[in-house]
């Protein structure tokens, strides 16, 4: 998730089952997070009422080392917003955490928070920032609950806990429960819940990409169960090329595009 961040982790209490948690978990986190990538995505939300509103979206993704990740996405479509970027500099401690956005009306670049902007949420979808980007898994608390079947694919269930009432409201759910596919470690889907516990939004997978030895979740869904809101984001085209130069995950850039 890194992306989709779309998405996972774990580690339960019992010793038996925290080797058993930590291999799902490594084989999973390999085969979804290649070091680079980019393509174009269709966000698409959709109202309780079937109003719809569409957004089209350039993005780059790139690790530099184990503890951090930069990310940019430009705004092509529509109009309103084409030429809009933001930038993201994410710390798997969240600390140092920081999001510029580029507004080409005003020809300015703005620091952003990323806890506050737009409620947290990526541009008016159901996606929040932590949604999106890498999490510390060491935050956590893990339980794998068994194996389940989900549209008739075999999946590890596992459930994740924030360890604090603090972390867990950083990241906004008190809790979540993650299926991963046996047959090749992807997390087809999330449910979240609210910080009362309550059913808050799920997450589903429709298409997997696969590039070489990854495979990323590439036609997703997220619902919001409380509101009846629906985003889906679909990517055009995904690659996971050798490299991404390091000047598209800077200010310079946003402005340039």
């Amino acid at each position: 998730m890194r992306w989709t961040a779309v998405v996972l982790w774990l580690v339960s209490v019992l010793p038996v089952q925290a080797l058993e948690i930590q291999e799902i978990l490594d084989r999973s986190d390999a085969v979804i997070h290649p070091p680079n990538l980019s393509g174009s995505f269709t966000m698409t939300l959709v109202s309780r009422r079937g109003d719809t509103r569409v957004t089209r979206v350039l993005a780059y993704q790139k690790s530099l080392g184990p503890t951090r990740e930069n990310r940019v996405f430009l705004f092509t479509f529509p109009p309103s917003v084409r030429g809009t970027g933001l930038l993201v500099h994410s710390y798997y401690d969240r600390d140092q955490d920081r999001m510029w956005i580029y507004l080409p009306a005003v020809g300015k670049i703005k620091r952003v928070n990323l806890s506050t902007a737009g409620g947290g949420y990526f541009m008016g979808s159901d996606f929040t920032y932590s949604d999106l980007i890498s999490v510390n898994r060491e935050d956590f608390l893990y339980e794998l609950a068994g194996m389940v079947s989900h549209e008739g694919q075999e999946c590890y269930l596992i459930r994740r806990q924030g360890k604090t009432r603090a972390i867990q409201r950083q990241y906004g759910y008190s809790k979540d429960e993650n299926y991963i596919r046996t047959s090749d470690f992807v997390p087809i889907r999330i449910v979240f819940y609210d910080l009362a516990g309550d059913l808050l939004k799920e997450l589903s997978v429709q298409q997997v990409a696969e590039m070489g030895p990854y495979r990323y979740p590439s036609h997703v869904t997220m619902e919001n169960k409380q509101t009846g809101h629906v985003s889906r984001i679909e990517f055009d085209d995904l690659a996971s090329p050798e490299d991404i130069p390091d000047e598209y995950f800077t200010q310079r850039y946003l402005m340039s595009f």
